[in-house]
C-alpha cells in the first residue's frame, strides 16, 4: 500500500506541478484516470473512471483566482478510491464531488494565506532589486503548493482507504441505490453545464440530432463523436473559404464604400 499512496502522491505533485507551477496547464480528468489506474495496475478501470469523472465536470474550469472545485484532485482520489475500494465507476464519480470541494478548501488555505506571505517578499526583492532573492521565493511558491497536495495525497491513500471502504460496506442498501442513480445523473449535469455555457441557438439542430443518435438510433459515443467532429471541420472549412472571399473582394476593390452602387450593397451583406 506504501508503494501505491507514493505512486499516487507523485501524480499529484506533478498535476498540481503543471497546473499551478511550470506549464500553467490544467490536467483534466479523462487524463488523469488513466495515469492513476496505469500506477495502480488497472489501466481499463483508470480509463473508464476518468471518463466518467471527466463528464461531471465538463463545463467546470478556473477562471483566474476563482476555482469552482479542485479537478484533479476529483479525478485523482476518485479513480484512486474506485479502483482500491473495488466499487466501479459509480462509486468513483460519487466520491469524486465532495472530494473535489474539500480540496478546494486546501487551496484557498494556500493561495490566501501562505502565497500572500510570498508575493509581500517578492515585492520587497523587486524593491530592493534582488533578482535572487526574488527568484528564490518564485521557485519556492511554485514548488510549494504542489508538494503540499502531494504529501495530502499520499497521507489519505495511507490512512484513508480503509476507513472509507467500512463506510461504503456498512451503508444500506437504498443509500447505494442513491449514489448508484446520482453517478449516473451526475454527467447529463456536467454536459449541462457546458451547454449552458456555450449555448446559442444556432447549434439547436444539432443538440437534437445528437440525442437522437444516442437515444433512438443507439449508436455509441465514438461514432456520434466522429460525425461531430466532421461537421465541425466543415463548417469551420467553410466559414475559411467565406473569409477569405471576402479578403479577395476588398483587395480588388470591388465594394467599396465609394462605390454607391451594387457592389456596395454586396460589401454590406458580406461584411
Amino acid at each position: 500500500m506504501v508503494i501505491k499512496a507514493l505512486l499516487v502522491g507523485i501524480i499529484m505533485f506533478f498535476a498540481k506541478f503543471f497546473d499551478w507551477g511550470y506549464f500553467n496547464v490544467q490536467l483534466r480528468p479523462i487524463m488523469l484516470g488513466p495515469i492513476v489506474g496505469l500506477a495502480l495496475g488497472d489501466l481499463r478501470e483508470g480509463v473508464l473512471m476518468g471518463a466518467a469523472i471527466e463528464t461531471v465536470f465538463l463545463g467546470t474550469f478556473s477562471v483566474g483566482g476563482s476555482v469552482p472545485s479542485d479537478i484533479a484532485s476529483a479525478a485523482i482520489f476518485g479513480t484512486a478510491f474506485g479502483i482500491l475500494l473495488g466499487k466501479g465507476t459509480s462509486a468513483a464519480v460519487a466520491l469524486s464531488v465532495p472530494i473535489g470541494l474539500l480540496a478546494n478548501l486546501l487551496f484557498n488555505f494556500i493561495a490566501g494565506f501562505i502565497f500572500n506571505f510570498v508575493v509581500a517578499f517578492e515585492d520587497r526583492a523587486v524593491a530592493d532589486h534582488k533578482d535572487k532573492l526574488f527568484t528564490f521565493w518564485h521557485i519556492f511558491a511554485m514548488l510549494f503548493y504542489p508538494t503540499v497536495f502531494g504529501v495530502m495525497a499520499f497521507v489519505v491513500m495511507m490512512i484513508g482507504v480503509q476507513p472509507v471502504q467500512h463506510f461504503m460496506n456498512a451503508l444500506p442498501p437504498y443509500i447505494n441505490n442513491a449514489l448508484t442513480a446520482m453517478s449516473a445523473a451526475l454527467p447529463a449535469l456536467g454536459m449541462a453545464i457546458l451547454t449552458n455555457s456555450m449555448w446559442d441557438k444556432s447549434i439547436l439542430p444539432f443538440f437534437f440530432i445528437g440525442f437522437i443518435l444516442a437515444a433512438y438510433l443507439k449508436l455509441q459515443t465514438m461514432p456520434i463523436a466522429v460525425l461531430g467532429a466532421a461537421v465541425a471541420v466543415y463548417y469551420v472549412y467553410n466559414d475559411f473559404q467565406h473569409r477569405k472571399e471576402i479578403k479577395a473582394l476588398k483587395a480588388s476593390g470591388v465594394g467599396s464604400k465609394s462605390d454607391k452602387g451594387e457592389n456596395g450593397e454586396m460589401e454590406d451583406f458580406l461584411s
